[in-house]
């Protein structure tokens, strides 16, 4: 007899609940007809942001090679680029670069600093779908890496980005203090015949623990006075650098010029979230996105109502300026904790004093909830499908690129 470790049985009572067509409702629909959670993107709000991204870039002088590891999605990543797939954009995983390359983007480069395993995949992907792939380097064991791969893949070719630290100590050659180190690198790279040195990378991650956007403008203004500077004493030192590109959505969303860049590659700005408006990068009527839930549970002894949206559907990142998972729209409700599958909503806390009691028949069982992420990235990926609206009504269905 069959058991559910049968296969064929296990793809009868399992898989249909998992399979692309039988998650995507007759659409159009309303929110309320969606299995919860669900991740909730508001088009209108996506294609404004990516818009304003592609005019502040242009008024300021510089290239926009955006990031797509938010959203992960070709419809999205079209409108960054304003349909043009020959604009250069940023991929943090394997998946993502094989996805992008096999749907028409000619310009990607993978935005982590790269390890040997990962090369021959990436050689393999520029070789079938003819996309420019580049790297990103950051020390000469690196390039050591390189050349011994370039020894077994004679007519492979890659660009090449030192990757510099200007102020977020993640990665990067601190060009601070090791700027002689930055230039052995950079030097290396224009002697491989098999590289084309496109320039420096810096990322302003720390922008994200910016206090407001007079702080997040002041780390984009030293991150590209930084890059900048190195970037003249490898002109000092006979290497000519091309691009020179920097940015993270906190720096490039509260920013207006870049003095000494020529690139910016921010990300996140296509939904934003609730650090960024706490880093002073948007407003809250920029944020895209939200995690459609349901109420499934009422404790008045504990004063909490439960969710059915917990950590697998929201991320346990936290916004810089508060304590809690995410916050309800329309309301003082937060997320205030999680568990695998299930949140506990309560009223926010004061800074001074208890936190107050609320109603919960307001909120009855079955009924619907938006929560607002702390951060999209992290939420968004937890989800493996978008659920488009406008106007609260679903419209269309997007599929991310998963995996590694």
């Amino acid at each position: 007899e069959g058991s559910m470790s049968d296969p064929d049985e296990r793809n009868e009572f399992v898989e249909p609940y998992l399979t692309w067509n039988a998650m995507r409702p007759q659409l159009p629909c309303k929110l309320s007809d969606l299995v919860t959670p669900a991740f909730i993107v508001d088009i209108s709000i996506v294609k404004r942001n990516c818009e304003l991204m592609i005019a502040k870039a242009k008024s300021s002088g510089v290239r926009l090679r955006p990031h797509v590891k938010t959203h992960k999605t070709i419809e999205i990543a079209k409108m960054q680029v304003g349909g043009d797939l020959n604009n250069g954009i940023v991929c943090s995983t394997l998946s993502e670069v094989s996805f992008f390359a096999s749907n028409g983007f000619t310009d990607i480069t993978y935005g982590i600093p790269i390890t040997f395993m990962k090369l021959l995949p990436l050689y393999q992907i520029s070789n079938k779908t003819g996309c420019k792939i580049s790297l990103i380097v950051d020390s000469v064991v690196q390039l050591d890496e390189l050349k011994a791969f370039f020894g077994n893949q004679k007519n492979a070719h890659f660009g090449c980005f030192l990757k510099i630290d200007t102020g977020y100590h993640r990665a990067g050659v601190d060009v601070k203090l090791h700027k002689e180190i930055g230039l052995e690198i950079a030097r290396r790279i224009s002697q491989e015949t098999n590289l084309t040195f496109r320039g420096v990378y810096s990322h302003s991650g720390h922008g994200y623990h910016a206090l407001d956007t007079a702080d997040a403008q002041r780390i984009s203004f030293e991150e590209c006075k930084e890059a900048k500077l190195f970037t003249e004493f490898l002109r000092e030192n006979s290497i000519n650098c091309e691009t020179i590109s920097v940015g993270s959505t906190p720096s490039c969303g509260s920013s207006d010029q870049f003095p000494g860049a020529t690139e910016i590659h921010p990300g996140n700005y296509v939904f934003f979230d609730r650090q960024q408006v706490q880093a002073g990068a948007c407003k809250e009527a920029d944020i895209a996105v939200c995690v459609l839930t349901r109420v499934i549970g009422h404790y008045e002894s504990s004063g909490h109502m439960l969710c059915d949206a917990g950590s697998l559907a929201m991320s346990k990142d936290l916004a810089t300026q508060d304590d809690h998972l995410g916050a309800v729209e329309g309301c003082d409700l937060v997320l205030q904790s999680v568990s695998q599958e299930c949140g506990k909503l309560m009223m926010k806390q004061p800074e001074n004093g208890k936190r107050p009691a609320f109603n919960m028949d307001d909120h009855p069982r079955g009924s619907l909830l938006k929560i607002i992420p702390n951060h999209s990235c992290l939420t968004a990926a937890c989800h493996p499908l978008y659920y488009i609206v406008e106007n609260d009504t679903v419209i269309d269905v997007y599929k991310p690129c998963r995996g590694w």
